[in-house]
């Protein structure tokens, strides 16, 4: 029994060596040889790009030591930009695509965008060949000419079907005064046929032959110049008697009706930098403005008011192409100016003196000269605002050898019709000096300094 548990051992141990040396000899043959590339011939269309009526042909290539990692999709990649390039269609004449060239910069970014969102809509080609060698990887790629253009004229028809139909509404809105829903229709009329923008579009219709893409963008052309901002007056008057605030409705029509959902922007000189106001016309077609703390002074005095029709584009269009449609179409601006009737104003003071009835009318001088300077008009008659003045100087000591006098002010400012709209009230203005009277004017020179510095601005900031 015990010979025969030691022969099996054997036996076992044997077994187990044989194939340990088995396992070791395949791996090390393994990790030691680098498979080769079957070499095949070179085919004539990798130094020579194959010519065939029949076919659009397409070759690419890419270096593998350059792109090791993804040279086959580099490779099909160029192919396919090649077999594009052969399929392109030359911008002809009449096309939409040239009827917007209206300057270089607008059509080249215009351009490059439909180009980025039309790439790659290639279908049905075949690879005719494959090659490679350890440096580089080639490719072929033909597409069958004939079922090409019958697939393109199919999808075409239909496409210029859907753009007819888009065409038709937007007529439809329009003549009903729907312009938003006409502009929404003429987009997507323009969209359906996006990938022929740079074909003659000629359709049949039931008025006769039609450019349907020139066709659909001189509609939209015709409904933005024809809408018209319209405002009942022909200027806005900024007076004392509105407080300088004009507050008033404009309209947009188009054919003299007036138009709801249409954005506007308006501007005009302010005191404070002023970003364009938005407003929307109403189911009138109404869009409110007001007007207040305009810069007087400004050159250029008027408002300025603008369509906008960039709030327009359907969101589900791709805006990097119907925004420079609509911004490149013509749209009505106005400039309506702005009056600026300066107000005027008359000045009255009491400028006592330790009671006593002064000689000097220091305060009243000087609240005249910066009213005027600001742009006010002074008159005695019937102004639109009285500005009137009451001071006193006071005995306020003495104080190590100079004499103190205190000055109490009051500034009252009333409407022409009695109303005040202003007052202040000024204590214990100190003026110091070696004897009485001069410690009084000195009061007043701290009062005048108030005046320019605090009230005066106070009274304009009142009026304005």
């Amino acid at each position: 029994m015990q010979l025969s548990i030691k022969y099996v051992s054997v036996l076992l141990a044997f077994a187990m060596l044989t194939l340990f040396n088995s396992c070791g000899n395949t791996s090390g043959t393994s990790s030691t040889t680098k498979p080769n590339i079957t070499q095949e011939p070179k085919p004539a269309w990798v130094d020579q790009r194959p010519v065939n009526g029949a076919y659009y042909i397409g070759v690419g290539s890419c270096s593998k030591r350059t792109q090791p990692l993804d040279y086959q999709a580099i490779a099909k990649k160029n192919a396919l930009n090649d077999l594009a390039s052969e399929i392109s269609v030359r911008v002809q004449g009449s096309t939409f695509l040239n009827a917007l060239e209206v300057n270089k910069t607008f059509s080249e970014e215009f351009i490059s965008n439909i180009t980025t969102t039309t790439d790659e809509k290639i279908e049905d080609y075949e690879v005719a060949g494959v090659w490679e060698d350890q440096n580089d990887y080639w490719i072929y790629y033909r597409l069958n000419k004939a079922s090409y253009q019958q697939k393109k004229l199919m999808k075409k028809n239909q496409a210029m079907s859907s753009a007819f139909d888009f065409y038709t509404k937007g007529k439809q809105a329009e003549q009903s005064n729907g312009i938003p829903a006409a502009i929404d229709n003429y987009l997507r009329g323009l969209f359906a046929i996006q990938d022929y923008w740079g074909e003659i579009n000629e359709y049949n219709s039931e008025q006769g032959k039609i450019f349907l893409d020139n066709e659909i963008y001189s509609s939209l052309q015709k409904l933005a110049s024809g809408l018209t901002i319209v405002s009942s007056q022909p200027k806005f008057t900024l007076a004392a008697e509105n407080n300088y605030t004009a507050n008033s409705s404009l309209t947009v029509t188009y054919n003299g009706q007036a138009v709801r959902g249409i954005t506007t922007t308006h501007t005009y000189p302010k005191t404070k930098f002023m970003k364009p106001r938005v407003e929307v016309t109403d189911e009138l077609g109404k869009f409110g403005v007001i007007i207040d703390n305009v810069d007087s002074k400004d050159k250029d005095l008027s408002l300025n008011v603008q369509i906008d029709l960039m709030p327009l584009q359907p969101n589900d269009l791709d805006k990097r192409i119907t925004g420079p449609i609509l911004k490149n179409l013509k749209t009505d601006s106005k400039k309506f100016p702005i009056e600026f009737i300066a107000p005027s104003f008359s000045v009255t003071s009491t400028e006592n003196v330790y009671g006593s009835a002064g000689t000097s009318s220091t305060l009243a001088s000087a609240t005249t000269a910066e009213l005027i300077k600001k742009g006010l008009r002074q008159i005695n008659s019937n102004p639109d605002y009285r500005v009137k003045i009451t001071a006193n100087s006071t005995d306020g000591g003495s104080a190590q050898g100079f004499v103190v006098a205190l000055l109490e002010l009051t500034v009252i400012v009333e409407s022409k019709d009695g109303e005040i709209i202003y007052k202040e009230s000024l204590n214990n203005l100190k003026g110091l000096q070696l004897n009485r009277d001069s410690a009084s004017i000195e009061a007043y020179k701290k009062g005048r300094e108030r005046l320019e510095q605090q009230i005066i601005p106070s009274i304009l900031d009142t009026i304005f």
